[in-house]
């Protein structure tokens, strides 16, 4: 039974044209919640549009309701012809569309549309012959069936209106929810580069925390000293989205510092970090961590015995053109015409690229050049 169903698909899909099978299995349709409640404020646009239109009737001509008879009749037979085009308004809204096309069923759908029509234009006529006034002249008259026309206009508007309203609807929600799954997927992305940075930077620091106690250094207590405020930063500081610039370069001293224990006493200045335009207490936003990885790559990476400068660092920030990060580091002799690599696990550059990429798209720009016997990256980043 299932290769017989299955074969014979293929035979009736065969005798529709391409186009007309692919627009009926109703892809397009933006799919959300079948049974989602009519919003405000279609309520409030329908509801407008048909007192709008009653309006308009009674003002175009006022002197033919001149009779409290007259204008009772009318006010009677515009409220039923309203709650006629209400019904049909709000039963291919809550009934018709969620039972076909929400599941992809488009002929079933118009089946629905003819069966309301089939249902609207007779009331409409009894509504009339019932009150009087719009189709009292055509009651005498053998061309009674000329307002099929009209009335079957009547109900398809109110049909139409009614499938535009949901659509649009349909699609504003559809649209809303897939760039929250995409925010949420961006965040998720960023925990996850963020949870790399974290691990490798605390495995370098205790290499160099243990090179120091290896050699009884009198500079172990300091260095664990300024990985407690490194290790305080990421903790308590790295988690929102953005941070103050200040705290960003109060973290980067800490790392400065604990790089410099790895020094000797006589190259103090071997590591250098110049900053400019930027307050003591500046709040220009930037991403958490960062700028770390450009100076973990310069340490890495780059010749410390170097002098009179192994690591030059600089960061301006101005107006115009917002910030500028550069490090320069020197290069050994013998991996000057090696390029320098990403850091292991794609969290080095890499991983800065990606962040960049995440959180300032079009508002970044990353430079990286080789001088004789040096490696520069300048980064800049500009403000929304």
């Amino acid at each position: 039974m299932q290769t017989v169903g299955s074969a014979s698909s293929p035979i009736e899909s065969s005798r529709w044209p391409a186009w007309l099978h692919t627009f009926s299995r109703l892809d397009w349709w933006p799919r959300v919640n079948e049974v989602a409640a009519v919003p405000w404020w279609v309520h409030l646009l329908f509801w407008g549009i048909l007192l709008l239109f009653d309006g308009m009737m009674l003002s175009y001509n006022p002197t033919k309701f001149g009779s409290q008879l007259v204008l009772r009749q009318f006010l009677l037979r515009a409220a039923l012809t309203d709650a006629l085009a209400a019904a049909m308004f709000y039963t291919n809204w809550m009934v018709l569309i969620p039972r076909t096309l929400s599941r992809g069923r488009l002929v079933p759908y118009i089946i629905g549309v003819l069966v309301l029509l089939l249902l609207y234009i007779p009331a409409r006529f009894g509504t009339s012959l019932l009150i009087g006034g719009a189709a009292e002249g055509v009651r005498n008259q053998p061309q009674t069936l000329a307002m099929i026309v009209p009335y079957g206009m009547m109900g398809l508007m109110a049909i139409f209106f009614s499938s535009a309203l949901r659509i649009t609807g349909d699609y504003l929600r559809a649209l809303s929810n897939r760039r929250e799954l995409e925010r949420q997927q961006l965040l998720t992305e960023l925990a996850m580069l963020k949870t790399q940075i974290n691990p490798h930077f605390l495995f370098n620091t205790l290499n160099n925390i243990y090179s120091l106690t290896s050699r009884k250094s009198d500079k172990a207590p300091e260095a664990v000293l300024r990985l407690a405020e490194i290790m305080r930063y990421l903790l308590y500081e790295s988690g929102t989205e953005t941070v103050p610039l200040s705290r960003e370069l109060a973290h980067l001293h800490s790392f400065l510092d604990l790089q410099r224990l790895r020094l000797p006493a006589s190259a103090p200045e071997a590591i250098r970090f110049e900053v400019a335009g930027v307050p003591a207490e500046s709040n220009f936003p930037i991403a958490p961590l960062l700028l770390l990885p450009l100076v973990e790559n310069a340490f890495k990476h780059g010749d410390l015995a170097a002098r009179p400068v192994a690591v030059h660092i600089t960061l301006a920030l101005a107006p115009d053109t917002g910030l500028t990060f550069s490090v320069l580091n020197h290069v050994a002799p013998n991996d000057a015409g090696r390029e320098l690599p990403d850091q292991p696990g794609g969290v080095g550059l890499a991983n800065l690229r990606r962040r960049l990429e995440l959180l300032y798209p079009g508002r970044y720009a990353l430079w990286v050049s080789t001088p004789p016997g040096q490696h520069l990256v300048t980064l800049t980043l500009r403000q929304a």
